[in-house]
């Protein structure tokens, strides 16, 4: 993992998800990453991606996210993404992936 990037994993305060917190910049390097833990997250059931901490989004890692909410909707679990904000937020909402994502 990159130092311009982190990603913790954790369940959900009531146990029926996967949250992964994601901060700092997704770009390029961050791809295969977050392929990665989404596989590795879906494993085990629904997904939550909160972006609260994330500043920067590319197409790559963008791709990222919905390659891994595609895989949720193979696999019939649950892939949400929370707490876009600003630049991220603006990415997810001109792409039309906000409204995919729930977030």
């Amino acid at each position: 993992m990159a130092d311009s990037y982190k990603i913790g994993q954790e369940r959900t305060a009531d146990g029926a998800a996967t949250l992964l917190r994601i901060s700092g910049e997704l770009d390029i390097t961050a791809r295969d990453d977050l392929r990665g833990a989404f596989v590795a997250a879906l494993d085990a059931g629904d997904v939550v991606v909160d972006l609260a901490g994330v500043t920067f989004l590319d197409s790559e890692a963008l791709g990222a996210l919905i390659d891994g909410y595609n895989q949720s909707l193979q696999r019939a679990v649950g892939f949400r993404v929370i707490n876009p904000r600003g630049l991220v937020a603006r990415v997810l909402e001109v792409s039309g992936a906000l409204a995919l994502f729930g977030a």
